[in-house]
This record gives C-alpha cells, sequence and structure tokens, in this order.
C-alpha cells in the first residue's frame, strides 16, 4: 500500500479534527506539525502522536520527508500558507475559504497548476457520502427536474468564544464562515450559479452576522440561501422538483441521512461517514495523488473561484445596523 506523510499547520481545534481522521485514512501518515511555538506544536503532537513538532510553519516545509500539507491556520492567513507549501514542493489540503478574495484564490489556484502540484479546498461536505448520494439521485432524475433549492446554516457564534470570527482583520464574518456551506452545496446540487442577490446585517466590529441570498443557476433553478451567527436553526437543504422532492433535514454540512419523497411515498436513506466525517476529504487528496491527478474532479478549483467570487459578491452589500 502507498504511503502518503502528511504535515498539519497550525494546532485548533480544526487541526484536531484531522489529526484525528487521519487514523481512518489507509496509507495516510501524520509526520508533523507546525505552530507559532514549540510549546503548542510539543502540546498536540503529544495528544495525536504525532512524531515531528516545529515551532514554525517554515521549518516543517522544509521538511523533505512531507508529501501533503494541511492548511488550518485563520483565513486571513490562508492565502500566503498555500504560496508557501505549494513554493516548498508540497501537495495542499487547505481549510475553506482557500482565501479570503477572488485574487488571492486565483493566485493560489495558479501557482499550483504552474508547480504540478495538487490543490483542494477543505469542502469537507462534498466528500460525504450522503451528499455523493444525493448529486446521484439529483442527477439521475429522482425528483424529475430541480426547480427550487433552499439551504441554510445559521448557528449561534458568541464573540467571546469566537473572537476570529468578529475580526475584519482575520477574514471573520458569516459569509466566509459558514456562507459558503450553502453556496458550495447550492452548486453541487443545481449546478453553477449565473447570479444572485443579497442582504447582509454587520455587527458592531463591522463584520457580517445575518445574510439571506438569493440565486438563480445557469440551468433556471432558483436557490433561497440564508446564513449567520445571532441565532440557531437547523443546517438544512431542501430541493424540490417537478416529480419529488429531496431533503438532508439537519446538519447538511456533515450529512448521514437523505430523504426523498416522491410518488406519495418517503424514503428516507441512512448514509454514515467514517469517525468525524474529515477522513472522506483527506482519502480523496490521496485517491487523486494515486491516480495522477491534478486536482479534484469531485471539487475542482474553478468550484473555489467560482465561490470566492460569489463570497466577494455577496460580501459587498451589507446593510449596517
Amino acid at each position: 500500500m502507498s504511503r502518503f506523510r502528511w504535515g498539519i499547520l497550525a494546532t485548533g481545534n480544526i487541526a484536531g479534527s484531522m489529526a484525528a481522521a487521519l487514523r481512518h485514512v489507509p496509507g495516510a501518515e501524520l509526520l508533523a506539525v507546525a505552530s507559532r511555538n514549540q510549546s503548542s506544536a510539543d502540546l498536540f503532537a503529544a495528544t495525536w502522536s504525532v512524531p515531528r513538532a516545529y515551532p514554525s510553519h517554515a521549518a516543517l516545509l522544509a521538511d523533505p520527508d512531507l508529501e501533503i500539507v494541511y492548511v488550518a491556520t485563520p483565513n486571513a492567513l490562508h492565502k500566503q500558507n498555500v504560496l508557501d507549501a505549494l513554493a516548498a514542493g508540497k501537495h495542499v489540503l487547505c481549510e475553506k475559504p482557500l482565501t479570503t478574495s477572488v485574487e488571492d484564490t486565483v493566485e493560489c489556484v495558479e501557482a499550483a497548476r504552474a508547480g504540478g502540484l495538487f490543490l483542494m479546498e477543505a469542502m469537507w461536505t462534498a466528500f460525504f457520502p450522503a451528499m455523493e448520494r444525493a448529486r446521484e439521485l439529483v442527477a439521475g432524475g429522482a425528483i424529475g427536474t430541480l426547480r427550487h433549492l433552499s439551504a441554510q446554516f445559521v448557528s449561534y457564534r458568541d464573540p467571546a468564544k469566537h473572537p476570529n470570527l468578529f475580526d475584519p482583520a482575520l477574514g471573520g464574518g458569516a459569509t466566509l464562515d459558514l456562507g459558503i456551506y450553502p453556496i458550495t452545496v447550492a452548486q453541487l446540487l443545481a449546478g453553477p450559479i449565473a447570479s444572485c442577490a443579497a442582504e447582509a446585517v454587520t455587527g458592531a466590529s463591522g463584520v457580517d452576522e445575518m445574510v439571506v441570498v438569493a440565486a438563480r443557476h445557469e440551468n433556471d433553478v432558483v436557490s433561497q440561501l440564508s446564513f449567520g451567527f445571532r441565532t440557531e436553526m437547523p443546517a438544512s437543504v431542501n430541493l424540490a422538483g417537478d416529480d419529488g422532492n429531496l431533503s438532508i433535514p439537519q446538519d447538511f454540512y456533515r450529512p448521514d441521512r437523505i430523504v426523498l419523497t416522491r410518488g406519495g411515498k418517503v424514503e428516507t436513506l441512512n448514509l454514515p461517514y467514517v469517525a468525524n466525517g474529515y477522513a472522506h476529504e483527506a482519502r480523496h487528496v490521496q485517491e487523486c495523488l494515486l491516480g495522477g491527478q491534478s486536482e479534484s474532479d469531485i471539487f475542482p478549483l474553478a468550484l473555489s473561484i467560482s465561490s470566492a467570487r460569489l463570497l466577494a459578491e455577496i460580501g459587498s452589500n451589507p446593510t449596517s445596523v
């Protein structure tokens, strides 16, 4: 079996989630972790049994034994981390959003392609068995011609506990943190978005905290998307076709159940995921590299660029309160 040696940039919660997931990925070896100081790196390494702990990102990227780097730093640092990793000759899986602007996203994509290296935005939702099955059902006409999609990801965030999400300098705001999920799922299930309009409410720090989007897809499907920090709602997706309906009634960002309604019958499809769910995207990265693919066929770089453009368009029209 081929072995892939991974390194993780950062030591926060999401870095720990990936460390846990890699234990469930055949052929994956978590070899190194880097933080901004040695003590944090050492603690993470001890917690997750990582052999090598580095006090800087540069030190990790200089390790010649690493093949894949997972970027788990705050949003505003993604661009430079990705470019540095690519310059070091590493394949990269970067947490969403890939960067905080269209221009930066394009720059990272061009750098990966120029260097012949694999780069993928870590939109884990796209790789869950339930989401893959939902795509198959919609594409196969299980609910007839798709006409309407709605998706919402509204989850309360406490500024005291999540200060980075309310800091404009760190790429905060509901659009970059949660909005990418409904936008991505809408495109995965209903195709490219041709146009959209948004209304946003900003908070005291200037970041967007509640957003609603109306979108029209290239195939004339219409979508209603909402995301925000100020309250709690079920994270759900609902699709209506002219011959039935399909829904992911809760936690669509990590789905394990699809409800299909057609011909007066309701069918529930249970499709569990492995461990905490992050293993599926990591497996896909390794499968792509084994197959000689320069980018993902499930979540291609063109989709990352498209999502970045939509996020920028949505974020440019806030209504302050």
